[in-house]
């Protein structure tokens, strides 16, 4: 009889003792979880001990600790709580749910090894993100935490406790940041602690955000309640607020969240690249973030970048719809709330960049040539010419293998637009290039000289023509070849009167043409053969040496 009392006695005494620890550890700041049961109809003490407790001789500390007056008739309803350190205990695994970009994993001291889909990580793993990489881990009660970009978590503890009915996790985020959607299904027992270098977060909610950057943590509560604990002190974060701790230093007071920012006039459409999405005013914002995933799920982030200028940049996705999430960042660096913005990229096979005729330039050419960059993998281009820049109805639709092609008609005289499209090996067109803007100005016309006047006098040759058209000049050349080279003489008029200096006796050529004054762009000449008379003091000379005879 005393050996039984001795050794209840003796369990009293032990059971304390943890409860007491227990305590203690949550002074420190760690939580200890407690699983909450609910009492039955023909529920006893004892049989709860033996269904769920590692030692189940250890009722008696249940029956004081819950303040139970009959162990083996209790009230349908009773609420008892019961430590996890006196639950049965099994490991429990986190698996790895889906992986963009290049991930790692490893377990306690062992090696780095790839991160795939599936995989399990057992307590003790660390799992690491590097550049524009993520992974959804997914614990074993459903709950959900994506890693953000080089980031780095230690999973320290995974354990289910009375057969599955309660499940604790314990992880340490060393960098980076972490999303968690806790307990999705929205249990009870369900418990999640994320330790960083300077504070430590305890779920009491289903959706919030943790971050590490150097020896500043912060916290962001979405959805119900999140306790933040650091240098011995606790706070109790809200939806839509949020908390930061500085290493050695107890939590600040928990601020509002920043606003979600207008997205309105975020574009929908991207068809060339980088992928630029203007940031809106928001007072408070000093900074951005953005992430990209493929659907609004985010369960995988393909890009994530910070900006704190005008614009967030994205450097290239392929083609395919997409969502962005952006949210502004504080002074305190704890980001807002999100705003969520759905387009489409459409830019591969990319689209040429246009040479030839430049943007706003005029050519004089009716039947010009027109030119684009080369590009790799692109099987042919696409070219549409119109006369307004909708290209409601293309003067010419054509298609080129070359990266050249040359108009078979004159062109209209006027503005005209014209863009260009690359198509590959499969027949996929890509977007067009935004289209140039030119002017084709015919250049002048060829001069008719049978309306001309031309004189030889003593000194000089003169040219009678109509007066020039508004906007041009007579030009006119006097050479001694065909081709009006070399040039002996030339001269400009408007007013159709040119004088030119009058050669020695022979045969000569005399070109006319017109030349716009504007950009000095020269019409066609018009060429005659011109007999210049030799003048009679070579012919006295000539006669000369007759006379002496």
């Amino acid at each position: 009889m005393k050996s039984r009392v001795w050794q209840t006695l003796w369990l009293v005494v032990l059971l304390a003792v943890a409860f007491a620890g227990g305590a203690r550890a949550a002074d420190q700041g760690e939580e200890v979880p407690v699983w909450r049961y609910t009492v039955r109809p023909a529920d006893t003490l004892i049989g709860i001990a033996e269904r769920y407790l590692s030692k189940p001789w250890q009722w008696p500390l249940l029956q004081r600790a819950n303040k139970v007056d009959d162990p083996y008739r209790m009230l349908p309803g009773t609420v008892l709580r019961i430590p996890a350190t006196m639950l049965r205990r099994a490991p429990a695994e986190a698996t790895i749910a889906t992986v963009s970009g290049e991930a790692r994993w490893r377990a306690a001291d062992g090696e780095w090894q790839p991160a795939v889909n599936g995989q399990r990580l057992a307590s003790g793993s660390t799992l690491e993100t590097l550049d524009d990489a993520s992974v959804l881990l997914r614990l074993a009660d459903g709950s959900k935490l994506l890693l953000s970009p080089n980031s780095r978590m230690v999973l320290d503890s995974l354990s289910v406790y009375a057969d599955g009915l309660m499940v604790d996790a314990r992880l340490r985020l060393q960098g980076g940041q972490t999303e968690v959607t806790a307990d999705p299904d929205r249990r009870n027992n369900r418990h999640i602690q994320i330790q960083t270098p300077s504070a430590q977060a305890v779920v009491r909610g289903t959706r919030f955000r943790v971050g590490v950057e150097g020896d500043v943590s912060r916290e962001e509560t979405l959805r119900g309640r999140v306790g933040v604990s650091a240098a011995g002190r606790s706070v109790s974060v809200r939806r839509g607020q949020g908390t930061i701790a500085r290493l050695g230093e107890p939590p600040i007071k928990p601020v509002p969240l920043l606003p979600a920012p207008d997205a309105a006039s975020f574009p929908a459409r991207f068809e060339q690249l980088p992928l630029r999405f203007p940031v809106p005013h928001l007072t408070g914002a000093v900074a951005w973030y953005g992430e990209i995933a493929p659907d609004p799920s985010f369960d995988r982030l393909l890009l994530s970048r910070t900006a704190r200028g005008a614009a967030l940049t994205f450097a290239d996705l392929p083609n395919g719809e997409y969502v962005l999430r952006l949210r502004a960042a504080d002074v305190n660096g704890l980001h807002g709330r999100e705003v969520r913005h759905r387009f489409v990229v459409f830019a591969r096979p990319f689209s040429p960049g246009l040479n030839s005729p430049g943007d706003a330039a005029t050519i004089r050419v009716a039947q010009p040539v027109f030119a684009w960059s080369k590009l790799v993998d692109v099987a042919r281009y696409r070219l549409q010419l119109a006369s307004e820049p909708e290209f409601a109805q293309p003067l010419h639709d054509a298609s080129s293998e070359q990266n050249t092609w040359q108009v078979p008609m004159d062109l209209p005289a006027g503005p005209l637009y014209w863009r260009v499209a690359s198509i590959d090996s499969a027949g996929q067109q890509g977007p067009w290039r935004p289209a140039a803007g030119f002017t084709y100005k015919p250049a002048p016309g060829a001069v008719d000289l049978g309306r001309s006047a031309i004189e030889i006098l003593a000194e000089t040759i003169e040219l009678r023509l109509p007066q020039a058209p508004d906007g041009m000049t007579y030009e006119a050349i006097l050479s001694s070849a065909a081709d009006l080279v070399p040039v002996l003489a030339q001269a400009q008029a408007s007013d159709g009167a040119l004088s030119l200096p009058r050669p020695d006796g022979g045969s000569y050529y005399l070109g006319v043409r017109l030349v716009d004054s504007g950009d000095n762009t020269p019409g066609p000449a018009t060429v005659q053969e011109l007999d210049v008379p030799y003048s009679r003091l070579w012919l006295l000379l000539l006669l000369l040496p007759l006379a002496v005879l």
